[in-house]
Order: structure tokens, then C-alpha cells, then sequence
């Protein structure tokens, strides 16, 4: 065996050691008395990494070997096998808190697979909180009994620090607090006076990293030169308006519900709009071929759809494909909340299902780090590259270079994909505070879109208001959404409530959930007006 071997008290078993130490430590100790003096003279000697368990878990050097079994002649996946033999591993305590992993080169050549499959695996490990990368030191087992103290965010087990300041349950951006203040820090110091103003499509170093991100996190294999930067989502439609022409052409179909901010940036390039029904993921391309005439291209948000919350399914996703190859619309991909999902396996974006369709992929840095930052970009596939550097180009650049400079610094050295691991795992547990006290309600609400992204959804029945319940809810100091405020005409005979939990802690979400328990218009068959 070759590799590092994590050394407690009860289990002084290793392999390969320095001269002298491999008659001693080549079986197991026969007492305690000798184990715990070996394993505290080990520890000395190669450093320590914390356990939840033992207090100090010892490391010994080269790379650690993983009891996993991989059959090539199964019909599941590789990948699968290996992510869910390290979960079980993790899940039963065999492999504790703070374990280093071995390098995705030894793990890979150990098994005889790709390395590209063990870091995808790494990748997904670290987004879902089973493990933590820490760069230039190597991949641990997380500590997932205990939210990460740098990270820790809640509060007293009040609604508010004051009447003024509401609790805000509304879907919206992610909490810019929970923002590393280090990792803050570094990317604004390698930010760079500038003597001339950047690229028009960005800087090709970040445009590099950005491409490198959507292949490592997205499945995207994308070069730079098709990266092209935006100062957000509304400039980015505004550009490809005037890139494609849509200003006084066919409509640009946009989802119902949806997002409001693309309509009216839309409107403002002169475009028209209009709606199709996203209700129903299942018949969602069907609604989609419904609209006449035919749509110049359509704005979609399928890794959660905004606001329903579902995920479009692999085959929904085939299908809007061939569609847009029937019909040459161009789908806008907006990857919202792509990179926050929970207990569920990915599914590969549109545009990486298919490299050179007429699909243009929309996202953004700032939303997981700071809204104001105002950053987006599009991966657009080449043969619809050329029109939109040339209005790029007639526009000029429009993010900053020192801001770029700094996103650089933060993707370069892995912080941005460490930071995404770390607030994941934070969400998860509002997330899961969330549904636990929905649950708990005696009416046992529905609780839909969940999944994914960083809110959820929750239908009433027919006999309540949900603009009522949410206006009842403002005035006891806690914000909660009617969907109605995303549909393009209100239908108060569906009522709907969505629900955030990025910008609370579990103790005020459940405090949240224990005011809209109380309120008059959540109690069943008591139907409140609506005015």
C-alpha cells in the first residue's frame, strides 16, 4: 500500500514508515497502553488533522489508499459507484471528520480510471458537503455535524434585531456575509491599475478561468475566446438584442412565472416579449410549441426554474433541443441557482448537452458572491460568437478591469469553487430548517421545488389567499412571496407561496415558520379577502 494512513488511538496500523519504525508499527498494538503513546509519538512527529472523535487524528506521509471496489461490468456508472461507496464510507464513520482523501491522481490510478472521473467525483463530493478542499493542502472529509464556525451566521432566537429590520424570506440573491472576509480580501489585492481599459469581451485570463470553472462545475467544455462579460443579466440581453436583432422582430418567449428583470430589459432594446406557460415541467415544450408566431429565442431557467423551482427534466431538455433546431430560436440558458442542489444528481446543462446548438449560456460570479459586483457572462457557441463581439466591440467593455482582476484572483487559486462548498453546505441547513418546520404544521403543507436552488415553493388550497397570507405576514414583521408577483396575469385560484432561506438563520427561519403558523389567513378553510 502506498499511501498515508490516518493514525487514532485504536487502530496503529500502517504500512510504509521510516527505518526503524516498521517491525513496531507493522501489526496492531496489543494494549491500549502502547497504542495511545505510539499514536501520539506519530502525531508528533508528522502533524495532526482534527477528528470529531479522537480530538487528533494522526497523518502519516504519501497518499491515502480508499477500500473502494469498482466493477467494470456493472451497468451503473463509474462515477456512481465511486460516490457512493465514499458516502457510505463517510455516512458510517469509517472514514471521519478531517481523514485526508487521496490526490484524484492516486485515487484514479489506484482504480484504474480516469482522473477527469475522480475529480468530477471530488467536485461533487465537496458541493454536496462530504468533503472540503483546502487549496495547496489537499481534500479532507468534512465535518458535517456541525456547521463551519467561519460560516456560523445564526443569531438569538429572535425575528429581528428590530421592528424595522424584517426578516426576509423572499427567493432572492445568496447572503454576501458568508463570504469569506480573507478570501475577500486576496481577490481585491491582486487587482491591477490599469493604463487602458480592458478587452471588450473581458480579459482573456479570467475569460480562461471562467471557461475552465464551466468545464470543471457545469460539464461545459468551452474555450475562452467564446466567454464574453457583461456588467449583469440586463446588459446581457440588451446585447444580444441588438447582436441578433430581435428589436421589432419575432418575440423573445419568456417563462410564466418568471423573472421580471428580463422582460423589462427586453422592453428597454425595443423588443417585444411574450409569455408561455411554465407551470407544468412535464408539458413544458409542448406549451413552449404552442406559441405563435414562432419565438426569435426563449429564455429558460432550467436548473431551477425560477420561481417554481423544478428542475427540467434530461428528456424536457432533448426535446427543447430538437425544437430549437427545428425552429433556429436561440435558447438563453440562464443557469440560475445551478450551482446549489441537494440530495439530488446533477444534470448536464443544456448548452453542454449540446456544445454547437443555437444555445447561449447566461451566468454569473457575483450572485454567489455579491450582487453588487454586477458581473455576468455568456458562453456563446462559435457560430453565433462573431455578432456578438462586433456589438460588444461598438459598446466597449463594461466591467472594470480591477474587478475582473480580482474575480481572476478568486478562480485561479479554487477560491470561488471552496467558497460555493462551504455556503452549500450553509443553505442545506436552512434548507433543511426550513422544510422541518413546514412539516411539522399540523396542516402538513405540500412542499414543492425543494431541490434545488434556494428556496421552495408551497401550493395552499383553494380556500386561502396568498397575497393575503403574505400581507398579514409583512405586518407581523416576517417576507414571504405570492407568486402572483411572478405570473404575467395574477390567478388568486392557484394560490402559491414561495419561500427563501438564504437570507436567515435555521432559528429565525423556524420562528418565520412559527408566525405564519399563527397568522389568520394560513388557518384551512378560513378564506381572507384578497384586497
Amino acid at each position: 500500500m502506498n499511501g498515508h494512513r490516518v493514525v487514532a488511538p485504536g487502530n496503529v496500523s500502517v504500512c510504509r514508515t521510516r527505518p526503524g519504525w516498521r517491525d513496531l508499527l507493522a501489526h496492531e498494538c496489543p494494549t491500549t497502553l502502547l497504542r495511545e503513546p505510539i499514536s501520539r509519538l506519530i502525531g508528533q512527529t508528522y502533524g495532526t488533522i482534527k477528528t470529531p472523535t479522537t480530538g487528533g487524528a494522526r497523518l502519516l506521509p504519501e497518499d491515502v489508499d480508499l477500500p473502494l471496489r469498482i466493477d467494470m461490468a456493472s451497468p451503473e456508472p463509474v462515477k456512481v459507484q465511486i460516490l457512493s461507496q465514499v458516502k457510505e464510507a463517510i455516512a458510517s464513520g469509517m472514514l471521519r471528520a478531517g481523514t485526508p482523501m487521496p490526490s484524484s491522481r492516486a485515487l484514479a490510478r489506484s482504480l484504474a480510471v480516469s482522473r477527469s472521473t475522480v475529480v468530477e467525483c471530488y467536485l461533487e463530493l465537496e458541493g454536496e458537503g462530504f468533503v472540503d478542499s483546502v487549496h495547496g493542502a489537499g481534500t479532507f472529509v468534512a465535518d458535517r455535524g456541525s456547521e463551519d464556525p467561519a460560516l456560523r451566521s445564526d443569531k438569538p432566537d429572535t425575528l429581528s434585531a428590530s421592528p424595522q429590520e424584517p426578516l426576509d424570506l423572499r427567493p432572492g440573491d445568496l447572503d454576501p456575509a458568508l463570504l469569506a472576509s480573507s478570501a475577500w480580501r486576496g481577490m481585491w489585492r491582486a487587482a491591477r491599475p490599469s493604463s487602458a481599459p480592458p478587452p471588450t469581451a473581458g480579459l482573456f485570463e479570467l475569460r480562461d478561468e471562467i471557461a475552465g470553472y464551466l468545464g470543471s462545475a457545469r460539464g461545459l467544455a468551452c474555450d475562452a475566446q467564446e466567454i464574453v462579460l457583461c456588467a449583469g443579466t440586463g446588459e446581457a440581453i440588451v446585447l444580444l438584442t441588438l447582436a441578433f436583432g430581435w428589436a421589432g422582430n419575432a418575440p423573445v418567449a419568456v417563462e410564466d412565472p418568471g423573472y421580471h428583470p428580463v422582460r423589462r430589459a427586453l422592453e428597454a432594446a425595443g423588443a417585444s416579449w411574450t409569455p408561455f406557460n411554465a407551470s407544468d415541467p412535464d408539458r413544458y415544450v409542448d406549451h413552449l410549441r404552442a406559441v405563435s408566431p414562432t419565438p426569435a429565442a426563449v429564455y429558460l431557467t432550467p436548473s431551477h426554474q425560477y420561481p417554481l423551482g423544478y428542475r427540467l427534466s434530461y428528456d424536457s431538455r432533448l426535446e427543447l433541443l430538437d425544437w430549437s433546431a427545428t425552429t433556429g430560436a436561440i435558447l438563453l440558458e440562464d443557469d440560475y441557482d445551478g450551482e446549489f442542489r441537494f440530495g439530488v444528481p446533477p444534470i448536464s446543462s443544456v448548452a453542454a448537452m449540446a456544445p454547437n446548438a443555437n444555445c447561449i449560456y447566461v451566468g454569473t460570479v457575483s450572485k454567489a458572491l455579491d450582487p453588487g459586483l454586477r458581473v455576468t457572462y455568456l458562453r456563446v457557441p462559435p457560430h453565433l460568437l462573431p455578432r456578438v463581439l462586433e456589438v460588444r466591440a461598438a459598446i466597449g467593455a463594461t466591467v472594470s478591469a480591477p474587478c475582473q482582476w480580482a474575480l481572476h484572483e478568486l478562480l485561479r487559486t479554487g477560491g470561488l469553487t471552496r467558497h460555493v462548498a462551504r455556503v452549500r453546505k450553509v443553505y442545506r441547513d436552512r434548507r433543511k430548517a426550513l422544510v422541518d418546520a413546514l412539516e411539522a404544521l399540523p396542516s402538513h403543507p405540500q412542499i414543492q421545488g425543494a431541490d434545488a436552488g434556494l428556496h421552495l415553493v408551497l401550493p395552499l388550497p383553494q380556500s386561502m389567499s396568498a397575497a393575503t397570507v403574505a400581507r398579514q405576514a409583512r405586518r407581523r414583521g416576517v417576507l414571504i412571496a405570492d407568486l402572483d408577483e411572478f405570473r404575467t396575469v395574477p390567478d388568486p385560484s392557484n394560490p402559491i407561496l414561495a419561500l427563501g432561506y438564504s437570507k436567515a438563520n435555521p432559528s429565525e427561519i423556524r420562528r418565520a415558520v412559527r408566525v405564519l403558523a399563527e397568522l389568520p389567513a394560513f388557518q384551512p378553510g378560513q378564506r381572507q379577502p384578497s384586497f
